[in-house]
């Protein structure tokens, strides 16, 4: 009988939320703006299935040194999921995605087996085309509400909390402009994209050319919702990680 953990384990570049010893592992990765803490509710929603980590490596710590900063990181997250033992599903969302891709890429580089990637809410990497956005630290808090949504309205409503929230925003939206694609071997495991219906941000097209990037199976699922899923919608999503 597996034992439920009392304490989180952390290590450099990856967290783990307290839940029931499984063997099999989801590693999430956050949008922009996101804190780690967001994929912590997913531990019991998915308690008996997964223990459900978060990857920590910050974007722009890569940034400076012998290669794109992309690379880095990938370099860097992969270094710190080595230890991670058990099947290993990798899904982020959004900007999130990308990050699970690069990493899922390098984790391959190295010969780690991995059950699946599942990104949501992001169009294929090599179609990516960034979206115009201020450089003000709470006119970027706004816009971004009514781009995508998710922003709680205690931020919008206080400009101090926006400017602040903004500089963290904006650090991660300079991190997903430095992202080019570059060509390689596609992944060799399944690969599951969602997209919500509503989705202002995503194209059909977008989201199924993420098929090239695997030569596993693949699977598109359009779910009820916008860019981002509501706790109700949720379930869906948990649903396709495996």
């Amino acid at each position: 009988m597996s034992q439920a953990r009392t304490t989180t384990t952390t290590r450099p570049g990856a967290h783990r939320f307290p839940g029931p010893e499984t063997g099999a592992n989801l590693v999430c990765f956050v949008h922009a703006g996101a804190l780690p803490t967001v994929y912590q509710p997913w531990s019991a929603e998915l308690a008996g299935r997964f223990g459900v980590w978060v990857g920590t490596v910050r974007h722009h710590d890569a940034a400076g040194g012998a290669g794109p900063m992309w690379k880095g990181y990938a370099e860097r997250q992969a270094d710190a999921l080595e230890a991670v033992t058990g099947p290993l599903t990798l899904y982020g969302h959004s900007m999130g995605a990308v990050s699970a891709y690069e990493t899922a890429r390098e984790l391959r580089r190295r010969g780690r087996d991995l059950v699946r990637l599942v990104v949501s809410g992001c169009d294929a990497p090599h179609l990516r085309v960034n979206a115009d956005l201020p450089r003000d630290p709470v006119e970027l808090v706004r816009t971004v509400a009514g781009l995508y949504g998710g922003i709680p309205e205690m931020i919008l409503a206080e400009p101090e909390l926006a400017q602040v929230f903004g500089e963290e925003l904006r650090a991660d939206f300079d991190a997903l402009a430095a992202y080019t694609w570059t060509p390689g071997a596609p992944l060799d495991i399944p690969l599951t994209v969602a997209g919500g219906t509503t989705d202002p941000v995503v194209s059909e097209a977008g989201l199924r050319a993420w098929a090239e990037h695997t030569t596993g199976a693949f699977r598109l699922e359009r779910l009820p919702g916008s860019h981002f899923f509501t706790d109700d919608e949720r379930p869906a999503l948990l649903a396709l990680m495996g």
